[in-house]
């Protein structure tokens, strides 16, 4: 299926498609916190009011990622608007470290590190769908049903 939007970046292509951003870097890029940085900023300017997933694929080619970019993908600064982030990386070592920081803390950011792709896609979908339903239940709450049976 072809992405509805896509823009090219000197380290990464940015495609919107069925409702969810994937950020695909090169694999020449060192992937740095200025280079991170850059790259959402320019994933925010493409949809300015868009509050949509983003899965991030870094190829495993790639020359460098840098921890400290890792960490500030998942900041609150960084998810501001963005109800959920997947990061696919090549080093198990990375993944491991999330997956400790997950079980040791479970933060309240829906932030994840996986190897596969399509795995984190279907976890980045499944935790945007699942505060998009919360919102939907909300909409048909206690006073909605009291009007129905008063209609009764």
């Amino acid at each position: 299926m072809r992405p509805t939007l896509q823009i090219q970046l000197p380290a990464a292509t940015i495609e919107l498609s069925m409702g969810l951003f994937v950020v695909r870097y090169r694999p020449d890029v060192v992937l740095d916190l200025a280079q991170a940085q850059r790259v959402e900023a320019a994933r925010r300017e493409l949809l300015p009011e868009a509050d949509n997933p983003v899965l991030v694929l870094i190829p495993s080619t790639i020359a460098l990622v840098d921890q400290e970019a890792l960490v500030w993908l998942s900041s609150e600064e960084a998810m501001e608007n963005v109800p959920a982030r997947a990061v696919v990386v090549p080093s198990s070592i990375q993944v491991l470290r999330d997956r400790i920081r997950w079980a040791l803390f479970r933060p309240a950011i829906p932030f994840r590190v996986f190897r596969n792709p399509q795995v984190a896609k279907s976890w980045v979908l499944d935790s945007w769908y699942e505060q998009r339903l919360g919102h939907e239940i909300d909409a048909f709450g206690p006073e909605l049903r009291a009007e129905e049976l008063e209609e009764e």
